[in-house]
């Protein structure tokens, strides 16, 4: 007689987290305890799909065992996510790779079954493994972003094209193009925590990851680097009004958990006290204006927010900010300034016609008539 299909059951939070880089698992606890202890002989199969703490797969199924009765079975596996904020359904459906950890044969069976329909490799591995993975493969592609910055960085210095390096950097395979643009840093609910999450796990381990803490430091000074280069390009600051263009942590969706445009707009009134922030993103409505710093004008479109401004920063590459054209800046602006903090724009177009773009990592020539923007020496 066949044994009794498993079933399956799945758990995802918002993984709060201390700044300290400490996931809490409270939530997972006390989903875990409204669990009710079946006497059929049914075994259970738990998936855990949020990012946890190493051994936390191991815990669960141990807090578990501990409630059910002896007739009772259950396994816990590690199913870790990988979905991007903004593709969540083309990634479940089109997964680059779907990580099964797992303890016993059985579970491992099940997961295959269950994911059987999509066209994605399944990598089997252990529990540990797969926790571990998680936390890697997002401090991965932070140290990636953070080390593109540094090189704009450099390249500024240098007087050197840093759009230019990232291309011929990515045309070598052991590197590739993705994750290697320059620009305001990383951010949304997922990179920042889990780059944080991996630096405490392995200081309490023994194994300390001072690449990642370095990227992590990296990311939290770049809105010192734009605030230079706005100052270099623009006198009297805190006279001025500077409209930010776009607020969401990347184009796609409406996130502002831990965006780069947090960041800039607290240094930015930090600095210059009595600057006038005005700011437009397309995802981003009055609703959400108590997620802004107080202060911040939220504005309906891009020519309101630019109108008036002595400068802007492109915080968010929405196509919409890149299709606004040259005149449109001299129209609606006092002082046609831009700083491309994501390098979406055609800056040499718009300098030759009398807009000045300042990208990451290249300078411009400035259009006649209008100072030189002296960024290697900012």
């Amino acid at each position: 007689m066949p044994s009794p299909r498993p079933r399956s059951y799945s758990w995802r939070s918002e993984r709060p987290q201390r700044t300290t880089g400490e996931i809490l698992l409270a939530q997972l606890w006390e989903a875990a305890d409204l669990l009710v202890p079946r006497t059929d002989g049914t075994r259970r199969l738990i998936a855990v799909k949020s990012t946890v703490p190493v051994g936390t797969a191991e815990r669960l199924e141990a807090r578990l065992r501990a409630r059910m009765p002896g007739e009772s079975g259950v396994d816990v596996v590690s199913v870790p996510e990988f979905l991007r904020e903004g593709f969540a359904v083309r990634d479940f459906f089109e997964p680059s790779r779907v990580v099964v950890g797992s303890a016993t044969h059985e579970a491992a069976e099940s997961m295959d079954r269950l994911y059987r329909r999509l066209s994605a490799t399944v990598v089997h591995t252990d529990r540990r493994s797969a926790e571990l993975a998680k936390l890697a493969s997002n401090a991965a592609l932070a140290i990636k972003i953070s080390f593109a910055n540094e090189m704009a960085a450099l390249s500024e210095q240098t007087g050197a094209d840093y759009p230019d390096i990232a291309r011929i950097m990515g045309l070598d395979p052991r590197i590739g193009p993705h994750f290697s643009g320059a620009g305001l840093g990383f951010g949304g609910s997922c990179l920042p925590k889990d780059a944080r999450a991996l630096v405490r796990l392995a200081s309490e381990a023994g194994a300390p990851q001072t690449v990642a803490t370095a990227a992590i430091r990296a990311n939290a000074v770049l809105p010192q680097r734009m605030a230079r280069k706005l100052e270099a390009a623009l006198s009297g600051l805190s006279r001025r009004r500077v409209a930010l263009l776009g607020l969401a942590f990347k184009p796609g969706t409406a996130e502002l958990r831990e965006a780069p445009s947090l960041r800039l707009i607290a240094e930015l009134k930090k600095r210059y006290p009595g600057i006038a922030l005005a700011a437009y993103d397309p995802a981003v409505d009055v609703g959400m204006k108590r997620q802004l710093p107080a202060g911040i004008g939220l504005y309906g479109s891009a020519e309101e927010a630019l109108r008036g401004a002595d400068a802007a920063i492109v915080v968010t590459e929405w196509p919409e900010i890149r299709k606004i054209s040259a005149e449109d800046y001299k129209s609606w602006m006092s002082r046609p300034i831009i700083l491309d903090g994501r390098n979406c724009l055609d800056a040499h177009a718009l300098n030759a016609q009398g807009v000045v773009c300042i990208g990451v990592g290249r300078l411009p020539a400035a259009p006649q008539g209008i100072p030189a923007y002296q960024g290697r020496h900012a």
